[in-house]
C-alpha cells in the first residue's frame, strides 16, 4: 500500500487518528517475518528503534490488569497465621489468550480472502 503524505500526516495526528488508520489499513494486528523484518531496517539505527519499540511495547502492557489477581501466602506479623493477599496480575509481552483469538480469527479471515479455498484442515503450505 503506497502512503501519500497527506495520509501519513492525518495519521500521525493523534494516537486515535493512528488507530483508525492502522485499522482501516487492515494493520488492526501485525505479523512480521523477523528474517525480512531485520533485512529491511537499517543498521544499526533501525535495530535500536526496533528494540526501543519492543521496549516501550512491554512496558505498557505490564501497566494493563488482566482482571485476574494471584493469592499471595504470608505469615501474618499479628496472628501468626498463614493469610493468603490477593495480587492483581498484569500482562506481559505475549498476547492473552483472548488476544490471540482476535488475531487468529483476523489472520484466517486474511487467509481466506487471499484464496476462498483456503482452510485450517488442508495441509500446511
Amino acid at each position: 500500500m503506497e502512503l501519500s503524505q497527506e495520509a501519513i500526516n492525518t495519521a500521525m495526528k493523534d494516537p486515535e487518528h493512528l488507530k483508525k488508520w492502522l485499522q482501516e489499513s487492515g494493520r488492526r494486528w501485525m505479523t512480521f517475518n523477523t528474517k525480512d523484518l531485520i533485512e529491511s531496517i537499517p543498521w544499526p539505527a533501525g535495530a535500536q528503534a526496533l528494540a526501543e519499540i519492543i521496549s516501550m511495547y512491554r512496558d505498557h502492557r505490564r501497566a494493563i490488569a488482566t482482571g485476574r489477581v494471584e493469592i499471595q501466602k504470608h505469615m501474618d506479623n499479628v496472628s501468626s497465621e498463614e493469610v493468603g493477599v490477593e495480587v492483581p496480575l498484569y500482562k506481559d509481552e505475549t498476547l492473552e489468550i483472548e488476544e490471540l483469538d482476535r488475531a487468529i480469527r483476523h489472520m484466517i479471515g486474511l487467509a481466506s480472502e487471499k484464496d476462498p479455498k483456503w482452510n485450517l484442515q488442508n495441509a500446511p503450505l
